[in-house]
């Protein structure tokens, strides 16, 4: 219809959805008003008409975000627009891992905007515990705002325990984790609860204290302890993808409204699942905060749903103009500068360079081979040979987890923030001694999920195989881990020789397999290869993984095992050795403005443990070569390892070379295991 003016209640607007397309001019964008004297094309969706008894609710939602703050200050005017006394803001998980941000703040530059934001509730993605329980503390501590977590006891952790809560939070505390809470929008009460993957056993770092259960029979759980409180209008907010949201709603009745993440599904509008007597809606914004999701709906006196309708608001969307339709908020823009501003150096610094684009997006990384795969496997193959000296193996191999790869290198120079994003989890080179059939166990792993682009796919080194995509993949139940249907898809494996000719594989036979710490704990499924590291068959040879494919970027490719450590890398070695606890504290030295980012964090871990102190003009100097006398201050107090370097001479004050460093550190690590 084409009107000159188109005026509607305040309780006919929150109901209906009114969608406006205007010719020629521009429009005032209040809701419920559209004014231009100017013709216009409305579309207006009442639905039921609105009754005595009923209430409008409004739900602003977002999902795995993954620490990509450019666009908070427009998430923030989006919100500010579109909030009203009935409304809702709720995240469903992975705040955590993506970006340089997440590695300099460990999540708490998104924290300070969700505060700002003024956040209802959050749940935990599996990415919450990418860090372990110790830094998802730190975040749940400084939250403004409670979680939702039914699914997952955490009773038993040392630094979650204490912030959990088995009851129903009423309304629930900021920064406690409650399986569900009972908040109250403009006098009605609504319930939320939470719901994790159990994937996140085998996705991510959660550690041996946390227990995570079967996510339906704890939804049907607390859904019943919310309706004996009376409660009829309840929202889950989960982390287990799109599929398994659709399973949720289909399972448990009593769900009104389903905010997803996980999958980075788009839903560019609500999903109706009909299962039961009363319809249950899902909704997903996709991913990095290009949308924010806005549902609106109704429920009547009985908290049934009578209307709906959402959508995504488009957090990149410009006008004609070229103007962003959500403008930058002023307050955010200066905040999020103040985060980006020790990021730029760090960004800056060149470490390599590539003549052709090196490939590492998500929809082929997750499903065959790529040349960045290559690349970065090749690195921590040679790494890995260059360290592990094993004379009873039958060759050395890499494997890598696409999932592990988060994005592309452009052709040109190679930043150290290019590489950051690339490789933002910072996880540790491991080897791991397998037979050939534990290999080929864990490449069978890697192409069964193939079809749905899971992170397990793998990228290899020093091997290639070949596997039949139309046989039947393995099934794992995630709950048990136990294998519930064998694959059949890995056809033949070779070994690469060293005058590049191929054998098969020696099921039987043992090889050295350049990995990440990650697999090595059975993440991404791969039992296998925890399965040897349980059995002892394991080098944890605390290097980053990113400092790995740095160093494979210079043009000789080696380790330099005789180059002098610094102060720095010593350090960052120590503390990853010996899992010194987390540090909030900032670093006071003088030229703390000098030291990387990188080492950063583990440097304030050693300073709280009064492992080092500086200079006496206050200075670390973090570029300096540790010497050998400086290696035993800091790390042989108790353990008295460093032994002469011949002739039964100490030589205190001879740098000391990195092989020295790591080699000292897999001895210290082995005493301390065996006290």
């Amino acid at each position: 219809m084409t009107l000159d003016h188109i005026l509607v209640s305040k309780n006919l607007s929150q109901t209906a959805a009114i969608e406006a397309v205007h010719v020629n001019a521009d429009f005032e964008d209040s809701h419920g008003r559209v004014s231009d004297h100017d013709p216009l094309l409305a579309q207006l969706s009442i639905g039921s008409t609105a009754e005595e008894g009923d209430f409008n609710l409004r739900v602003l939602h977002t999902n795995d975000t993954h620490a990509h703050l450019d666009n908070i200050p427009r998430r923030v005017t989006a919100i500010k627009e579109t909030r009203n006394d009935n409304t809702l803001v709720l995240d469903a998980g992975d705040v955590f891992s993506g970006t340089l941000y997440f590695n300099l703040f460990n999540g708490l530059a998104d924290l300070e905007f969700m505060n700002m934001i003024g956040y209802d509730a959050m749940t935990f993605g599996n990415h919450e515990f990418d860090k372990g329980p110790r830094v998802l503390k730190d975040f749940v501590e400084q939250a403004n705002f409670p979680f939702v977590s039914a699914n997952i006891d955490y009773t038993k952790d040392a630094n979650l325990g204490g912030l959990y809560n088995s009851n129903i939070g009423n309304p629930g505390e900021n920064s406690q984790i409650y399986p569900a809470i009972i908040t109250e929008v403009n006098g009605e009460k609504v319930g939320i609860f939470g719901l994790t993957t159990p994937d996140t056993v085998s996705l991510s770092s959660p550690g041996d204290d946390l227990t995570f259960k079967d996510y339906k029979t704890s939804a049907q759980a607390t859904v019943n302890m919310l309706q004996d409180e009376g409660i009829n209008k309840i929202i889950a907010l989960t982390h287990l993808g799109y599929s398994e949201d659709l399973k949720l709603a289909e399972a448990v009745e009593g769900i009104d409204i389903v905010v997803g993440g996980h999958s980075h599904t788009i839903l560019s509008a609500p999903v109706v699942v009909d299962s039961h007597t009363d319809p249950t809606l899902v909704v997903q914004t996709g991913e990095y905060d290009v949308s924010l999701g806005q549902l609106d709906v109704t429920f009547d006196e009985a908290g049934v749903l009578k209307t709906w309708n959402g959508k995504l608001l488009n957090l990149d969307a410009k006008d004609a103009s070229g103007a962003y339709v959500y403008a930058n908020d002023p307050e955010a823009a200066e905040k999020l500068a103040s985060y980006a501003e020790p990021l730029a150096e760090f960004k800056k610094e060149v470490i390599g360079k590539t003549n052709v684009l090196l490939d590492g997006e998500r929809g082929t990384v997750r499903k065959q081979e790529t040349n960045l795969g290559n690349l970065m496997t090749d690195g921590m193959l040679e790494k890995v040979k260059s360290i592990v000296k094993e004379n009873d193996v039958k060759g050395y191999v890499a494997i890598q987890n696409g999932g592990g790869i988060r994005a592309s290198f452009q052709a040109g120079d190679i930043t150290l923030g290019d590489l950051l994003t690339v490789m933002p989890f910072g996880n540790n080179l491991s080897a791991v001694k397998m037979t050939g059939k534990e290999i080929t166990a864990a490449l069978e792993n890697g192409v069964s999920g193939v079809e749905t682009g899971e992170g397990r796919f793998p990228q290899v080194s020093g091997m290639r195989f070949y596997y039949d995509s139309t046989k039947p993949g393995e099934k794992i139940d995630a709950t048990t881990n136990t294998v519930t249907q064998v694959g059949q898809r890995v056809v033949k494996v070779q070994i690469k020789n060293a005058d590049g000719t191929y054998t098969d594989i020696d099921l039987n036979g043992y090889y050295i397999v350049a990995t990440n710490s990650f697999m090595a704990n059975g993440g991404d499924f791969y039992r296998a290869m925890r399965a040897a590291k349980d059995d002892n068959r394991y080098y944890e040879l605390n290097l980053v993984d990113y400092e790995v494919f740095h160093e494979h970027l210079d043009r000789d490719g080696n380790f330099r095992p005789n180059a002098p450590a610094t102060r720095a890398e010593f350090i960052v070695m120590l503390a990853r050795a010996f899992e010194l606890p987390a540090s909030t504290k900032a670093l006071t030295f003088k030229d703390a403005s000098k030291i990387p980012a990188w080492a950063q964090s583990f440097i304030a871990q050693a300073v709280d443990q009064g492992i080092i102190s500086g200079y006496t003009d206050e200075t670390f100097r973090a570029s300096g070569k540790v010497s050998r006398v400086e290696m035993t201050v800091m790390l042989v107090r108790a353990l008295g390892l460093v032994k002469g370097t011949g002739k039964n001479l100490f030589n205190p004050l001879t740098e000391a070379t990195r092989a020295e460093v790591v080699t000292l550190l897999m001895s210290a690590s082995e005493l301390q295991s065996k006290q």
